[in-house]
């Protein structure tokens, strides 16, 4: 199976964005429509109709123009804005991980499947059992999603230490922008310099603050993504 598994340092910081970027990336250079985009896991889904919708794996699905239902892209999902461990206890269920890895198989050896994880890497999906088991049970190389703010140093440099640990590939670094130029700290200024000293692992690229998210506006911001890289992981 080839493609990427996109996770994040924290929560909140543009998992969904970067990953619906890749996915355009792809459909931009001539991969469409063997893209395929999962979300397994959501939570702080939104009741509609008296069914969970999740808003993640929705976004991911439109941008894509997937013709998949959201019961494949997104098959566990929770109402309550938890880890999912915590979500599951709390609603009274359980999360069966052998069924979530096993609705991977299914996909054709010649697609690439991006797929966004839940929260960051020690996550707990069941006990004992985090987002990092997960990336290693799927096999596939990981695009951190870094948030260009004070305090990213220090969280990418553990997330990428957990995962050397782990013996998880890294594809490389996507530091988001979450704020506007406005609410940005000094340390956008430094951040990015700052990890390339530090680490071997590349910087694939450096997202201004993208507001409304749709299809022209991710079109537009993949110019500053680093393809050959990307493309490297694909052969």
């Amino acid at each position: 199976m080839k493609g990427f598994f996109i996770t994040g340092t924290d929560t909140g910081v543009g998992k969904t964005v970067v990953s619906a970027l890749i996915a355009v990336l792809l459909k931009e250079k001539g991969f469409f429509p063997d893209v395929i985009v999962r979300k397994p896991i959501e939570t702080g889904c939104a009741i509609v109709n008296n069914e969970l919708v999740p808003g993640d794996g929705h976004l991911l699905k439109t941008i894509t123009g997937s013709d998949e239902s959201l019961d494949i892209i997104t098959p566990v999902r929770f109402s309550h804005p938890l880890a999912p461990m915590a979500a599951a206890a709390y609603e009274g269920t359980t999360i069966d991980i052998a069924e979530i890895i096993n609705s991977f198989k299914s996909i054709d050896s010649s697609s690439v499947v991006i797929v966004e994880g839940v929260g960051g890497l020690l996550v707990p999906i069941t006990k004992g059992f985090f987002v990092s088991d997960l990336i290693r049970e799927l096999s596939l190389p990981v695009i951190l999603v870094s948030s260009n703010r004070l305090g990213t140093i220090n969280h990418t440099l553990l997330s990428l230490e957990h995962m050397k640990n782990k013996a998880v590939a890294v594809a490389g670094i996507v530091f988001n922008n979450t704020h506007t130029t406005g609410e940005q700290d000094i340390s956008v200024n430094t951040n990015i310099e700052q990890i390339r000293q530090l680490t071997d692992v590349p910087v694939i690229a450096s997202l201004p603050f993208l507001g409304s998210i749709n299809y022209n506006v991710l079109a537009a911001a993949i110019k500053t993504v680093d393809y050959g890289i990307i493309r490297s992981f694909l052969k």
